[in-house]
């Protein structure tokens, strides 16, 4: 019975594959191959690049952020550093 229902799983997914393949190839022939296509293109071109700019501008913040985080370790770092060279005793301390 397991054989039985390997064979259909991959039967459907060779399916599924067949038809997602066959649906891109007609959306691809529409746009490239038809005045409608051609006129689709041309109006989602601009959205397409303002789109890509977005990406580009959120890319360039997701990167400035990471700065900030590395910058703010570093300085933890140093921090961390320098109080391990302190010339005073660790230890509890008062204040008088």
């Amino acid at each position: 019975m397991a054989m039985k229902e390997e064979s259909v799983t991959d039967q459907a997914r060779l399916c599924a594959g067949a038809s997602v393949g066959a649906l891109l190839g007609a959306v691809v022939a529409y746009l490239f191959f038809t005045e409608r296509g051609r006129w689709m293109r041309d109006r989602m071109e601009p959205a397409v690049d303002d789109l890509m700019g977005e990406f580009h501008k959120f890319r360039r913040t997701l990167e400035k952020v990471g700065d900030m985080a590395n910058d703010g370790l570093r300085a933890f770092n140093e921090f961390q550093a320098a109080r391990g060279q302190s010339p005073f005793p660790p230890g509890p301390r008062t204040s008088h």
